[in-house]
């Protein structure tokens, strides 16, 4: 058995990326919302062309986590347009992050927030934000465990609709720019099997 891992993706993982993509999030969303327009909207946007133009921008990155060598999830932090409830108009967002519901609750989740922070950190935040789904309360209550809150709501279309999902902020400390990219050699708790 391989340990977990987490490294920065390259441009080599854009299909494997999507594939993840999709995959995650019809994990993540089947159960609590549409499934036709869970599934129309992870062909549109992980779509080759649009997991690559995430590399096309200087200011995002995206790190792979992987256990027992196989891809487990990922995180795409991003300067984007803040939304107007984020007090710091310069915060970066943590546009995705998502795992396997196989490698949830082994504490690969945390790592991988922790490494997304640092890559915030390096692209010069202050403060991370990120919007998620108010009915993801899995989502939403691993975000306050790690700091994270209520800042406000921001529009999101999703299957002809928006709906106003809530917007969390922490702010970047000192200690979060020193977190590390984790490679397989660092102590992450083992998988079950």
């Amino acid at each position: 058995m391989t340990a977990p891992s987490i490294r920065p993706a390259t441009v080599d993982d854009v299909d494997l990326l999507g594939r993840l993509g999709a995959a995650t999030f019809r994990e993540t969303y089947r159960t609590i919302s549409d499934p036709r327009e869970v599934d129309d909207y992870a062909d549109e946007h992980f779509a080759r062309d649009k997991v690559l133009a995430w590399f096309r921008k200087p200011c995002a990155r995206t790190l792979l986590a992987t256990a027992d060598d196989v891809p487990v999830g990922y995180a795409h932090v991003r300067s984007a347009r803040v939304p107007a409830c984020v007090a710091d108009r310069k915060a970066v967002e943590l546009s995705r992050l998502y795992l396997l519901a196989s490698a949830q609750g082994t504490g690969l989740g945390g790592a991988l927030l922790e490494a997304a922070i640092a890559e915030v950190a390096a692209l010069g935040g202050a403060t991370v934000w990120l919007g998620a789904y108010d009915r993801n309360v899995r989502a939403l209550a691993f975000y306050a465990r790690r700091g994270f809150v209520r800042v406000g709501t921001h529009e999101f279309e999703f299957g002809g609709q928006i709906y106003h999902d809530p917007v969390l902020t922490r702010p970047v400390t000192p200690g979060d720019a020193g977190a590390t990219i984790i490679r397989a050699s660092q102590n992450i708790p083992e998988m079950p099997r």
